[in-house]
């Protein structure tokens, strides 16, 4: 999914996955130019849509701890 918001572009195809709650159907990314958002995925997608939503480093770090499956270590997807 790609979508542009208040001018950046938050890609899932072209962003790193850095962890993800299955059971919440939500993925947090971190693109190329190091920001983060969410991408919930709606298993219901004809009633409501799935979206993308932009969060900030500190969010991100703190939400890094509640995914179950974290894809990527937190010294890599936090520490430039």
């Amino acid at each position: 999914m790609k979508e542009i918001i208040n001018g950046h572009i938050y890609d899932t195809r072209t962003s790193i996955l850095i962890g993800e709650r299955e059971e919440r159907g939500s993925f947090m990314y971190k693109t190329r130019n190091g920001e983060f958002f969410i991408y919930h995925a709606s298993p219901l997608a004809n009633r409501h849509p799935s979206w993308i939503n932009p969060i900030s480093k500190s969010v991100a770090i703190r939400r890094h701890f509640r995914y179950s499956h974290n894809q990527m270590a937190f010294e890599q997807a936090f520490c430039e």
